[in-house]
């Protein structure tokens, strides 16, 4: 699967699983940050990343372990979660 392909999955886990408007998420691109508190971010919570995670767990077979190396990276933005689910899905 390419990034694109995740990105448009990744958009979709969080309009239906996080509830996010369909609006606000068309808005975001791969370099939008994701945690809130950053400017310009989508706003994730950490209930958000633990939803997420699960998701992409169902999704793509990527597990997600609390203390795993370079996990904020990862979650920094739309774009670099779309590289980690490329290199690390089971699908």
């Amino acid at each position: 699967m390419d990034e694109q392909a995740i990105v448009d999955e990744l958009r979709d886990i969080i309009v239906k699983r996080l509830k996010f408007a369909p609006a606000t998420v068309a808005q975001v691109t791969p370099e939008t940050p994701l945690p809130k508190g950053v400017d310009g971010a989508l706003g994730l919570d950490s209930l958000d990343f633990i939803e997420l995670s699960i998701a992409l767990e169902e999704r793509f077979g990527v597990v997600v372990e609390e203390g795993m190396e370079g996990l904020e990276a990862h979650f920094a933005t739309l774009g670099t979660l779309a590289r980690f689910v490329r290199e690390t899905a089971r699908t």
